[in-house]
């Protein structure tokens, strides 16, 4: 095989994504059943999801990540790194990224797989690279938060 089909979500975010799909789509019996709109979790939103969602989410992050580093990834530096859970900005945007290309790859034509592959994935990839900078991280050596004691210090000297 050429080229890997991208992971499918597990069923708790593939219910979520069709009680989302059926309130924007003014499906009003779902979105009843679902509660209100502003009570629905969205997988792309993984800190606001609980339980058996939030796990499926940070699962199907693990099989985004090693699908990307195996089809996109020509040099270890490019790689989404191993400890990418330990990375606020990594984790926070993977989410995302996988919600779009399981959209782009069930949509009825190429459009949103073109801007995936044109705007969402670089762009994804620039931002982490550029925040993860010349850590240890992107050679497969986990380094921790270097800006955390500036954090501390800035969290003790704001007025709460």
């Amino acid at each position: 095989m050429i080229v890997l089909p991208f992971p499918p979500p597990p069923l708790a975010v593939l219910r979520a994504l069709e009680l989302l799909g059926n309130a924007r789509g003014g499906d009003r019996g779902g979105a009843a059943r679902a509660g209100a709109l502003a009570d629905l979790e969205r997988p792309w939103e993984p800190a606001a999801c609980t339980g058996e969602l939030g796990a499926a989410v940070w699962s199907w992050c693990d099989d985004v990540v090693a699908w990307i580093n195996h089809e996109y990834a020509w040099r270890p530096a490019q790689m989404v790194p191993a400890c990418w859970s330990h990375h606020p900005h990594i984790a926070r945007e993977l989410p995302v990224l996988a919600v779009l290309r399981w959209e782009a790859e069930n949509a009825a034509g190429p459009q949103l797989m073109e801007e995936w592959n044109r705007y969402a994935f670089p762009m994804f990839c620039d931002r982490m690279a550029q925040r993860l900078g010349e850590s240890t991280c992107r050679t497969g050596r986990h380094q921790d938060w270097p800006a955390e004691s500036r954090y501390i210090a800035f969290l003790e000297a704001s007025p709460r």
